[in-house]
């Protein structure tokens, strides 16, 4: 069994587990515009684009998901807007109030 790690744009990764393919962390942009690690991140995704996943805010945990997108919002990634890792809060769970901007409502 391995591991391996992609890297994405502005220090974003994920990181699987092989032969399964499963996800086991990784670094994701918040919506405050700051890097943080994945601290749990389901082993399967719950849709073709997101996984499950939490990171830590001030100590707390904050849950949403994980999705992959350019750095400017866009799907399809291009010299000039690469592809980055981004976390979204769940406004509707705890703590979900620590990240501003883009997150997903209920």
């Amino acid at each position: 069994m391995g591991i391996s790690t992609r890297k994405f744009a502005d220090g974003t990764e994920l990181t699987q587990s092989f032969p399964w393919g499963v996800y086991v962390g990784g670094k994701a942009m918040c919506s405050d515009g700051r890097v943080r690690t994945i601290k749990r991140m389901a082993q399967t995704a719950d849709t073709f684009f997101s996984v499950p996943a939490s990171v830590r805010v001030r100590g707390r945990t904050v849950a949403g998901y994980v999705t992959t997108e350019t750095v400017q919002g866009l799907s399809t990634a291009t010299d000039d807007d690469p592809e980055i890792v981004r976390f979204i809060a769940y406004t509707y769970r705890k703590n979900g109030e620590l990240l501003p901007g883009r997150r997903e409502k209920r």
